[in-house]
């Protein structure tokens, strides 16, 4: 009877669901891969590694100051929603060394895979795990 009505049978309703499904996921893993391949591409970074955000702190929404090394030199500049000011320029002893050693860690962890970030942190968890404990 549901054949005579709609002029399709429930087994065509099926294939189609298959095929269309089949098409959905092959979709899906085109655009994982190709987004994989454009991130390894170096499209994206397009910097010969001579400019290095130091550190950024945000005033207020909108409002950041950052400590960029440019080169061998490092500036002070802010950036609000429309406008980039430079304020100055600081020499290597004006800056805590500790921030500068923090930052070239961050860059360090950019080059990483998330597994290996996964890893270290479950090692420091459990690590912390194990102090506690030992200290009951």
């Amino acid at each position: 009877m549901w054949v005579l009505i709609t002029g399709f049978s429930a087994a065509a309703g099926i294939f189609r669901f298959i095929a269309l499904f089949i098409v959905f996921i092959g979709i899906l893993f085109l655009a994982f891969y190709f987004t994989k391949w454009y991130a390894k591409s170096g499209l994206i970074r397009k910097g010969s590694g001579n400019i290095n955000v130091i550190e950024s702190y945000q005033l207020s929404p909108g409002k950041i100051i950052y400590i960029v090394e440019i080169g061998s030199k490092f500036v002070a500049i802010m950036t609000s929603k429309d406008n980039i000011i430079k304020l100055t320029e600081l020499s290597g002893d004006e800056l805590e060394l500790a921030s500068i050693e923090q930052s070239s860690q961050k860059a360090k962890l950019n080059d990483t895979s998330f597994k290996e970030i996964l890893g270290q942190m479950m090692k420091n968890r459990k690590m912390k795990d194990d102090e506690k404990n030992n200290e009951k």
